[in-house]
């Protein structure tokens, strides 16, 4: 569409009036239209608000149509009203319009009648050249009202030059290709007016463009059959738009020369007239105020004053631009400030310091004012007025002033100011003017200080960070924050910089620069200095949902037992680039491992190594990090998630693995026995920390022997992409490589790789050995471990001689070599004798089987002798010891070297270490045993109870595990040991002979108790004797569980005998004399039969509680027996002891009686006696 004019402008704005005045929101009216002619007239009644239904009454004049708005098909807020009857005399008809939600009910009077005459609307009556206008046609009855709508009506319109014979100045524009098209929204009939335009006739409205400058008469009738001719006519001038530079009203100084600039304008577009121009005439209203030239529009200033300069446009009468011209003393003069990539109005007005930037170049702009009865009015600066700028120091250095370019227009007023870098300066404006003609001159002088500050700039945090662009991570509920810096600004604190979001719904920022992410989308953050808000940086935050997690590669994914693995994990926008903060998410991210023995310590972990390294990492930085404790080796798999969303479902959650491992530290291990060759010992088969060789570890190994190494820890092979490792130096004591200097082999076994490293050089070596993974896929950094053994390669100082050990324990050879050289040993078993090579550090061998050995035994003879199918080496023998006590010497001697020391230089070397010799003396002893293995102890202060202790070497330690139970008292006896009670209880007396190599020990248990019961024992109930005679009473004495106590503690117990009539006596056991207090002192208790008679005895004893413990009574019944025969002449008796002689062959019968209490008769017996027969047979006959 071609650009309109001014003009077109103000016609539009005229129709646009007339178009809201004609389309009326609804209310009580009068409505004039035409009649129907060719086509029905229409016009609109529209509301902005309410919901109508239409109603009228002659439905022959008028058709109402309602229109119903998109939000509703059911509610009307416009009708569109035509005139559907041809003219037969005015009518009139009511239209009516109901509310449906008040009831309210507009009435609206419409009147048809004919148009009595017709008037082209059009203000004003000039058009520029290139310009449009919209002509309009207005109707009116014979009352002279205006028709409301002539929408749909016939018009003829003509365009001709006023002069006969000159070119057209007027063209028609049609009305699709005009701006109206653009407004059909508003006036809602252009399409009934383009329609008849394109049926070859015109329409109410009309637009023309001027093409020449001219005047042309424009003339329209109404094509109307049914109506009268109807016409109007209008004349209209297309003249040239002229402007002139500088603008009116100019206020100069006296002797200013103003060169005016004339532009005429076509199209909007502006065209510098060169001058002097034949078309154009200049001159002055006033020429004792200014004079102006003709031709080229020079105006000199000569006195104070006013005056007009007219420039006339001589083809077209009247057509002229006229520029106030005002002659003003200054009385004031600024300084005005603009950077110079700015443009337009945005100048830094004077203020007590301006700021600058470096780098920038500056516009000074400046500006004289001057003070009048219309008020202030700024003085137009010529190329004749004396300005001068400066600087007031030496600020060349960091500035510079100089004058604009030529381009610039009034280029006096204006200076280029360049900062070149920071600092400080003044600066200095003078203007010298006249206030008359050949009056001097005087001075208007300004001064303004400025600084020159560095550009603000954000402050990079890390490499990688885009400089203009911040990505920030957004889930619901999370809002993740940064802090942002900036540089520059002559900023000493924080405070004199001033932050802004230019969409704080996504992304807010405080005062201090901390930026928020609150929503998807979009947002630039803008940091300005406070001095200075053209002093500015810009960045641009993106925030976005996360689309992936990612682990940090910033950490060692293998690591030592006993140490922690640190993970990180980091956030990745769809578009792959990663997020330049998310700590915010560091306590919703979840970590698991699928080992148990890989703990995860701390999820809310902020290490400052991961801040570091992150900050560092071009992958980004650290969201949440965690440790992981190993307790052992392995393996697994860390886990790590994200929800993004409040329910969880598995679109929304991200998550990430890593493998990691941990390993046990390189460790070596001895892995060869030197127990049987020289050397000590230790358990091959439990290869463990307790045997690891550690680099302060020196091992000591004879020259020609070996000595085999296991590896174990380390980290185990990570996988095909990643390089293994497995490598050995050997250095000697000067940090060169010495490997061919000793043996060294590696061997493979079921149990890994051993290394066999062997001595041929006397020397010490650092064996390393190494084990790990190299740098691979998932493998960022290298994990080896590395272990150091310490070699030393002698020969023996000294060998050793170690009896009675199984093994060549550490502890052992130390005792051993302070020990006296001789020793104690239990006989009748065999013993081990080894030996050990020391060294000059006396320090044992590991192996010293390099040597050979020959033992002798002296001073043995049927004590001890060599088992010869025994023994693995030189270095061991086996001794048989017999059954018998006594001492024997032991001897080992060095005799020579195996076939490892064949090199005749190793021989001659070592030649001065044969002969070495050992002996050690074995004192033979039985071994120790300790009797009873039991016992019963009396619980009593005074009783005491005696351990027997066979064999031994009577060097003992006697020890009680409880000294609260059991006493030992001292003993100066080495065969025995007395124990006292403390307490009730059972205590594990142990005697331990300590003078042997190994000691031996014997155990007995002991347990003190009170008596529970008393038994006699003999007798069962009824116990007979002879009067006169003795009785042996057995008593056992014991506690509930059965056990009985020794005889020995009786006497302890104060058990007495209870006899009820004295019938009997207790006796001594030993000289059968009567004890008087009838206590037992054993486990026999004598009685002597006193009298004839029976009586019961029973034992008694009172426990420390008081308590009375009673044996079961027994019927003691005392006789006694007389004996005679029937015929002494055979054979006679003894009267009482019953003693027969022979006296001569026959039978006899011998006769005994037993006579109680009272000589009563008891028991009479027979028997019959055959002389020179042996067997003498009896026969009882047994009667009350």
């Amino acid at each position: 569409m071609p650009l309109s004019t001014p003009f077109l402008v103000s016609s539009l704005l005229l129709l646009l009036l007339h178009h809201t005045a004609s389309h009326q929101a609804i209310a009580d009216g009068d409505i004039l239209l035409p009649p129907k002619m060719t086509h029905a007239v229409e016009y609109r009644i529209e509301s902005t608000d309410g919901c109508f239904k239409w109603s009228w009454d002659d439905h022959d004049l008028l058709l109402v149509l309602p229109e119903f708005n998109s939000s509703s098909q059911h509610c009307s807020t416009s009708a569109r009203l035509k005139s559907i009857a041809h003219y037969n005399g005015r009518k009139e008809t009511i239209v009516y319009a109901t509310d449906s939600h008040t009831g309210t009910v507009v009435r609206y009077r419409v009147n048809v009648d004919e148009i009595s005459r017709i008037q082209i609307f059009n203000t004003p009556h000039k058009l520029d050249v290139d310009g449009l206008a919209t002509l309009r046609v207005r109707a009116f009855d014979s009352e002279d009202k205006v028709f409301l709508s002539l929408v749909g009506l016939r018009f003829m319109w003509q365009m001709t030059p006023e002069a006969h014979g000159l070119p057209r100045n007027l063209v028609h524009v049609p009305l699709k290709d005009s701006p109206l098209s653009d407004y059909g929204g508003f006036f809602g009939d252009s399409d009934i007016q383009v329609n008849l335009e394109e049926s070859g006739v015109f329409s109410d409205l009309c637009v023309v463009k001027g093409t020449e400058i001219g005047v042309s008469i424009v003339s329209v009738s109404l094509l109307e059959s049914s109506s009268r001719y109807l016409k109007d006519e209008i004349t209209l001038t297309v003249a040239e738009a002229m402007s002139l530079d500088p603008p009116s009203p100019v206020y100069v100084l006296i002797g200013a020369v103003v060169r005016y600039t004339l532009k005429s304008i076509r199209s909007n577009m502006p065209r510098v007239v060169s001058l002097p121009s034949p078309f154009h005439h200049w001159s002055a209203s006033n020429s004792s105020v200014a004079e102006v030239d003709g031709e080229t529009g020079t105006a000199r200033a000569l006195s104070l004053g006013a005056t007009q300069v007219v420039v006339r446009d001589t083809r077209i009468l009247g057509q002229m631009q006229i520029s106030s011209l005002h002659i003003v003393l200054p009385d004031n003069l600024l300084l005005f400030l603009r950077p110079l990539y700015l443009c337009g109005d945005c100048n830094i007005p004077a203020a007590s310091r301006w700021y600058l930037v470096a780098g920038q170049q500056y516009i000074i702009h400046l500006k004289a004012l001057s003070s009048t009865e219309t008020g202030t009015h700024e003085v137009f600066i010529t190329a004749n007025d004396e300005i001068v700028v400066d600087l007031a120091h030496w600020g060349q250095f960091f500035c510079n002033i100089l004058p604009v370019s030529v381009r610039v227009a009034n280029k006096n007023k204006y200076r280029l100011l360049i900062a070149y870098s920071s600092g400080s300066e003044k600066l200095i404006a003078t203007l010298a003017y006249r206030t008359g003609h050949g009056i001097k001159k005087e001075v208007l002088k300004v001064s303004q200080e400025f600084t020159v500050c560095n550009q603000i700039e954000f402050v990079k945090e890390r490499a990688g960070n885009c400089f203009n662009r911040i990505l920030l991570p957004w889930v619901p509920g999370v809002y993740q924050e940064f802090q942002l810096k900036a540089n520059g600004g002559c900023a000493v604190f924080s405070s004199h910089y001033k932050w802004l979001s230019l969409d704080a719904a996504v992304v807010s920022v405080s005062a201090s620069g901390i930026v928020r992410a609150r929503k998807p989308g979009n947002a630039t953050i803008r940091v300005m200095s406070i001095f200075d808000p053209l002093n500015y940086d810009e960045m641009v935050v993106e925030v976005s949902v996360p689309s992936s997690l990612v682990i940090l590669p910033i950490f060692p994914v293998e690591v030592p037992v006993g140490s922690h693995l640190q993970a990180s994990v980091t956030l990745r926008a769809s578009s792959g680039a990663y997020f330049h903060a998310c700590d915010a998410f560091g306590s919703y991210i979840r970590w698991k491992t699928e080992s148990e023995s890989f703990v995860i310590v701390n999820t809310t972990l902020r290490l400052l190594a991961v801040r570091l390294n992150s900050s560092s990492s071009s992958s980004g930085p650290a969201c949440a990090s965690t440790l992981i404790y190993p307790s052992g080796p392995g393996r697994t798999i860390v886990h790590a998630t994200l929800n993004r969303e409040n329910r969880p479902s598995e679109s929304n959650v991200l998550n990430v693995s890593l493998r990691v491992a941990a390993y046990s530290p390189l460790t070596i291990h001895q892995a060869s026995d030197g127990n049987r060759f020289g050397g000590y010992w230790f358990d091959t088969a439990r290869i463990g920390s307790w045997n690891e060789l550690g680099r302060s570890d020196d091992v000591n190994l004879a020259l020609g022997t070996y000595l085999d190494v296991m590896l174990s820890g380390g980290p185990e092979r990570w996988g095909e992409d990643v390089e293994f490792i497995e490598t050995v130096d050997v250095i000697d004591e000067g940090k060169t490589y010495a490997k061919s200097r000793i043996f060294l082999d590696r061997i493979s076994t079921v149990n890994g790789n051993l290394y066999r490293i062997g001595c041929k050089s006397l020397e010490p070596f650092s064996v390393i050995f190494r084990r790990g993974n190299l740098i691979g896929e998932e493998h960022r950094f290298t994990a080896v471990s590395e272990a150091e053994m310490v070699i030393i390669c002698s020969y023996p100082s000294y060998i050793l001689i170690i009896p009675d050990e199984e093994l060549n324990a550490h502890p052992v050879i130390r005792s051993a070599r302070g020990a006296e050289r001789t020793v104690t040993v239990a006989n009748g078993r065999e013993i081990r004798m080894s030996a050990v090579g020391i060294c000059n550090f006396d320090i044992a061998f590991a192996n010293s089987s390099s040597f050979i050995l020959r033992w002798e035994l002296s001073e043995c003879e049927g004590l001890a002798v060599f088992d010869d199918s025994k023994g693995y080496s030189s270095w061991e023998r086996f001794l048989k010891l017999q059954n018998t006590s006594g001492r024997c010497t032991v001897r080992s001697t060095i005799v020579g070297f195996n076939d490892s020391l064949s090199n005749p230089d190793l021989s001659m070397v070592l030649g001065s270490y044969v002969d070495l010799t050992a002996a050690i003396q074995l004192q033979l002893v039985s071994p120790i045993r300790v009797s009873p293995e039991f016992s019963l102890l009396f619980f009593s202060p005074v009783a005491r109870l005696n351990i027997s202790i066979i064999g031994g070497s009577c060097y003992f330690d006697r020890l009680v595990n409880d000294t609260e139970i059991v006493e030992i008292h001292a003993c100066d006896d080495c065969s025995q040991l007395t124990l006292a009670p403390k307490s009730v209880g059972s205590a594990l007396v142990t005697v331990r002979d300590i003078g042997l190599v190994h000691p031996l020990s014997a155990s007995s248990t002991v347990q003190v108790a009170e008596m529970d019961w008393i038994k006699i024992l003999t007798g069962g109930a009824h116990i007979r004797i002879m009067e006169g005679s003795f009785v042996s009473v057995n008593v056992s004495v014991g506690v509930d569980d059965g056990r009985v106590f020794d005889p020995s503690q009786y006497v302890y117990m104060g058990i007495r005998v209870d006899i009820e009539e004295n019938i009997v006596e207790v006796v001594d056991d030993y000289d059968f004399s009567i004890l008087s207090e009838r206590c037992i002192r054993g486990q026999n208790l004598v009685l002597q039969a006193m009298r004839l008679g029976v009586t019961t005895i029973y034992l008694s004893a009172t426990k420390p509680s008081g308590h009375k413990i009673l044996s079961q009574p027994v019927m003691l019944e005392a006789r006694h027996i007389r004996y005679y025969s029937t015929d002494d002449q055979t054979a006679e008796s003894h009267k009482f002891s019953g003693r027969l002689s022979a006296i001569s062959p026959g039978n006899c019968t011998l006769i005994a009686t037993t006579y109680g209490d009272g000589d009563i008769i008891l028991l009479p017996s027979i028997a019959s006696v055959s002389k020179g027969l042996r067997l003498v047979k009896v026969k009882c006959y047994v009667k009350r």
